[in-house]
């Protein structure tokens, strides 16, 4: 038996690794893997059914041959991974995650790299980092017809911790390039004491959004390439901000990038999502955002100190779900019985 866990991420900053506007102007993502996962448990079978179970979707699939995967049926980024690995014998593959579908955590992107790692370790085709990050990718653009971005592929694979993690543009010779900040204990305890993480209640698919971005950097829409390189910059302000321990300076520069993913596109934010930053911000949130494309799933708030409990208290009056996180320090993680 093989197990994997992926973490799933709370970005900072986000929205600006779509490949097309890194190409052009580059990109810089600041994010922090969680202790929140993607599980996958790999059993070989004796006879050649392809069985895969997701719990959390109430979702079983059972298959007579590997010779029936496909990418259009349920569960079908897992099936896509398996027939792209060149699997050619029973298995029977589990995977769930701690966090519901849409809640702008990368989760699908996380269950791709998930996939992919324990495929590989039972192949033998021990794929480098790099190699899962762009299969994910590539698998995603086939089964679920996205393409937008790259964080959430490249996020678990490389590591734990807060990260700065940049796309170059085309005409520079470097593509991406990724560092775990070097953030002493006391740092990170600060953080995780003073952020605020709750889930909307709002389920909703990012495509849609990143889809209407897409086109607007395609269309050279002003509004959209102006906040994108915006969000840039808030990254980067971010990443010297906590090197330089002033944790103080994320909350309104997490304001900042909220006014900027908003312009965006009117789907980012609607009346409950406004309602949740608003509440927040008057318990003692100093700033915050949503996670991911926006619309709906995960917000995350950094509070003035000691106002985190209050600003929880008033979040889950308004109907959110406030959980506790830390920071993963692993990223992800195979293993073997």
């Amino acid at each position: 038996m093989l197990c994997a866990r992926s973490p799933l991420r709370i970005d900072f900053v986000g929205m600006t690794d779509y490949h097309v506007a890194c190409d052009q102007f580059g990109g810089r993502i600041l994010n922090a893997t969680i202790n929140k996962y993607i599980y996958a448990t790999l059993e070989p079978r004796d006879d050649r059914q392809v069985i895969l179970r997701a719990p959390d979707q109430g979702l079983v699939v059972e298959l007579a041959d590997p010779a029936e995967l496909s990418a259009t049926g349920q569960l079908g980024l897992v099936q896509h991974i398996i027939e792209r690995m060149g699997i050619d014998q029973g298995i029977e593959l589990t995977t769930y995650s701690e966090m519901p579908g849409g809640a702008g955590l990368g989760s699908s992107s996380t269950i791709a790299t998930c996939v992919i790692s324990i495929l590989s370790a039972f192949t033998g085709h021990r794929l480098s980092n790099y190699d899962i990050a762009e299969m994910a990718i590539e698998c995603e653009k086939t089964a679920l017809h996205t393409e937008y971005g790259w964080q959430d592929q490249y996020s678990p694979v490389t590591g734990g911790g807060v990260k700065y993690m940049v796309h170059w543009p085309r005409t520079d010779s470097r593509d991406i390039e990724i560092d775990i900040l070097p953030l002493g204990p006391e740092m990170i305890v600060e953080l995780e004491k003073r952020m605020v993480v709750a889930y909307s209640g709002i389920s909703r698919p990012a495509k849609g959004i990143l889809d209407k971005v897409a086109v607007g950097v395609r269309n050279e829409d002003p509004e959209v390439i102006v906040a994108l390189k915006g969000m840039s910059e808030c990254a980067e302000e971010m990443r010297r901000a906590m090197l330089r321990s002033r944790l103080g300076d994320l909350g309104a520069l997490l304001e900042t990038t909220w006014t900027y993913h908003k312009q965006l596109h009117p789907d980012v934010t609607n009346e409950c999502l406004d309602k949740l930053h608003e509440c927040a911000r008057r318990s003692g949130a100093l700033g915050g955002r949503v996670c991911g494309a926006g619309g709906g799933g995960t917000m995350i708030f950094f509070c003035e100190q000691n106002a985190e409990y209050p600003v929880k208290q008033a979040l889950r009056e308004q109907g959110a779900t406030v959980f506790d996180f830390s920071i993963d320090r692993y990223g992800l993680y195979l293993w073997g019985h």
